[in-house]
C-alpha cells in the first residue's frame, strides 16, 4: 500500500489532523509558537562593571543589558558589599536610547573590596528573570 492509497482511505477528518500535526511539527521544534513568534527567554547580554572584574576605581553606575526591551515594572537591581551590607543605588530606570539597558546610579564612592549586584526583572511572556555577579573594587583578591 502506498501513502497515497493509504492517505485515500482514511476520513477526512484524520487526514487534516495528520497534516496539521505534520505541518506543526518542524514549528515546535524550532520553537515557534502557532502565531508565527519565536519564543525566547530574556537573558543578560552583559553588565557594568563586567562579572568578576576588578575596578580601578568605584563606578559611577551599575547597567544591566538584556536580550530584548525591558520593562521597569517589576525590576530591581541592588548592591551589597561582599558579606551582606547593601548599599543605595540611585533611581533604577530604562536608557531612553537603549530599552534593552537598566541603569542604576551608584550615588555613593565604593571604598576597595568586593561587591554583588543582584538583578531581576520580567519579560515580556510574564518569565520572571533574575541573576547575580560580583566585582571588585581596588586590587584583586
Amino acid at each position: 500500500m502506498t501513502l497515497s492509497s493509504l492517505i485515500r482511505s482514511l476520513r477526512p477528518s484524520v487526514v487534516v489532523v495528520v497534516a496539521v500535526l505534520a505541518a506543526g511539527v518542524p514549528a515546535l521544534a524550532s520553537g515557534a509558537t502557532e502565531s508565527g513568534v519565536i519564543m525566547r527567554h530574556l537573558k543578560l547580554v552583559r553588565s557594568f562593571p563586567a562579572a568578576d572584574t576588578v575596578l580601578v576605581t568605584s563606578p559611577e553606575k551599575i547597567t544591566i543589558e538584556l536580550s530584548e526591551a525591558v520593562e521597569l515594572t517589576g525590576a530591581k537591581v541592588t548592591l551589597s558589599k561582599e558579606g551582606g551590607e547593601p548599599i543605595a543605588l540611585g533611581a533604577l530606570r530604562r536608557e531612553p536610547s537603549a530599552p534593552k539597558v537598566l541603569r542604576a546610579d551608584v550615588t555613593t564612592t565604593l571604598a576597595t573590596g568586593g561587591y554583588v549586584v543582584s538583578w531581576r526583572t520580567m519579560s515580556k511572556d510574564g518569565h520572571v528573570v533574575k541573576g547575580t555577579f560580583g566585582f571588585r573594587v581596588g586590587a584583586a583578591k
